[in-house]
């Protein structure tokens, strides 16, 4: 567990830039050079912040580069830190989640989101086929900056292997440079799937955490309804349906009720 350390090192600046693009992050509404200047000292007074444990001051300025359109990893991991130090449990897994979806392979990462799980009250076991979690594995194994890249240099081998065709005279080379042409279409149709359906998972919004200490899950979108079961603090679900102020969720184990927007948090960006 790193929780008594920020992490400062983020994307390169292209990388950054092509996230921000991908995922619809709003640029600062003042200058470029002023904003970044301003997220810089931002996040600089956070770090300081987080440093003399003064945890929500820290937690409001990461809460502002957020808003000012700001969407590194690194900075949901820090607001992770900061929430679990400030004993917010439930927000914490709620950052760790979103910073885990732009880095899955980030060692810190996982670990702070593993440890603030086993800190949960709900201990809810899932049990999907090898071969679903496995499927799974191999989509979120690339960050969206390594899927994006992967997406462009194989577009610009089958743009480079297009004029290769045409240019050419003999056949068999030809025909040599076609069957290359068919692999790396394949490639690049099946990595721009990926590609898209990690951004729209990003941007739909199908989960969420539990913020509240504890929670009634009921049987309809209706305060007087029965209760089916209680969740608490941290406890992660997918979102089904939205009904005024109220979600129909469902958990790892496969129970499903309705519980009121106001105790819950979106994993969305």
């Amino acid at each position: 567990m790193t929780t008594n350390s920020t992490r400062s090192q983020g994307y390169p600046l292209l990388l950054v830039f092509l996230l921000c693009l991908i995922i619809g992050a709003s640029s600062p509404a003042r200058g470029e050079s002023t904003a970044k200047l301003s997220g810089l000292d931002r996040f600089k007074q956070a770090t300081e912040y987080y440093g003399k444990q003064k945890y929500s001051e820290a937690i409001q300025c990461y809460l502002d580069l957020i808003r000012q359109g700001y969407q590194d990893p690194f900075i949901y991991y820090n607001l992770g830190n900061a929430y679990f130090k400030n004993g917010e449990l439930g927000r914490a897994i709620l950052y760790y989640e979103k910073a885990s979806r732009l880095l899955p392979r980030d060692e810190d990462i996982q670990k702070n989101l593993a440890y603030a799980h086993s800190l949960t009250v709900d201990k809810i076991e899932s049990h999907p086929s090898a071969l679903l979690s496995l499927g799974e594995k191999a989509i979120n194994f690339l960050t969206l900056n390594e899927l994006t890249l992967m997406n462009t240099g194989i577009y610009l081998i089958l743009v480079l292997l297009g004029i290769l065709i045409i240019r050419k005279k003999e056949e068999s080379v030809r025909k040599r440079l076609f069957h290359l042409l068919t692999l790396f279409l394949a490639i690049f149709i099946l990595a721009a799937g990926v590609l898209f359906y990690r951004i729209s998972q990003l941007k739909t919004a199908q989960f969420g955490v539990i913020i509240s200490k504890a929670v009634e899950i009921k049987s309809g979108p209706e305060e007087n309804l029965a209760t089916l079961f209680s969740l608490h603090e941290g406890t992660t679900f997918s979102i089904h349906q939205q009904r005024g102020d109220w979600l129909q969720i469902t958990i790892k184990n496969g129970l499903n009720g309705w519980v009121q927007s106001e105790y819950i948090q979106k994993i969305s960006f």
